[in-house]
């Protein structure tokens, strides 16, 4: 048959060229029947070894729906795959399918809400990082970070998920500058002040995180009481903020 990939006519299951699975073929990693000309199993997510639309040979100009999936790839991943891994209202404290070496059962229905997707890879990646898997947290962050700027405009909850996954992977600069949109729209936020200090701290501006964690300390008492959804859904960190102030600035 002709592979819908890269146009070699090809009698295997998997494009001997491009890696594109042919009819018949079976994901490697959950054996699950693929669909002919897929880049990721729709049971399991792993990849099927068919090359990116860039890599593949340019003598097939037919194809052009692969030379722009670029962009759409990652809108597909997220709005397809990632679902599967998730169900609809998942809690953060509730095991995910594979946090504990790959789940079992019928993947739940799936979601085209970008936010909603956005949301359980930030639960998955803090779940992983509560764990000591620092590996298995950083495969998500690319994922939940485009999933978050494709939910624009992001109110103050979905930018501090966003500046948390930027410091986490090491982009504290990005996530000094995501804090500070939460400052913009509220200047005393504490979620705000908490994540632009810790992404200082941590670019080793210690001068400007010392006066974020003295206005964190000043405004604690009267912002805390506002009850914000934010500020419930995370509770626990606040505490952790204003004791991480006090050892900074001295008080």
């Amino acid at each position: 048959m002709k592979c819908p990939g890269c146009g070699r006519q090809s009698d295997g299951k998997f494009c001997p060229d491009c890696g594109t699975p042919l009819h018949g073929a079976a994901c490697r990693s959950c054996g699950a029947a693929l669909t002919s000309g897929a880049r990721f199993c729709n049971q399991c997510g792993a990849p099927t070894g068919a090359a990116a639309p860039a890599a593949r040979s340019a003598r097939d100009s037919s194809n052009t729906p692969w030379l722009i999936a670029g962009g759409v790839l990652v809108v597909i991943i997220l709005v397809m795959v990632v679902p599967m891994f998730f169900g609809n209202d998942t809690p953060q404290s509730q095991a995910a399918p594979f946090a504990s070496g790959g789940g079992t059962g019928t993947p739940p229905p799936l979601s085209g809400d970008m936010r909603q997707n956005a949301d359980r890879l930030f639960n998955r990646i803090m779940e992983a990082r509560e764990r000591g898997d620092n590996a298995g947290a950083a495969q998500f962050y690319p994922m939940a970070i485009q999933a978050y700027q494709a939910s624009e405009p992001l109110d103050a909850d979905g930018l501090y998920h966003l500046s948390l996954i930027q410091a986490a992977s090491g982009d504290f600069a990005g996530a000094r500058s995501t804090a500070q949109r939460i400052l913009d729209m509220s200047p005393n936020h504490l979620l705000g002040l908490g994540a632009a200090a810790e992404a200082l701290l941590e670019s080793g501006d210690t001068t400007a995180a010392r006066e974020h964690y003295a206005r964190y300390l000043e405004a604690f008492e009267a912002e805390r009481s506002k009850g914000y959804p934010e500020y419930l859904d995370h509770s626990a960190i606040l505490p952790a903020y204003q004791q991480q102030a006090r050892i900074i600035t001295g008080s």
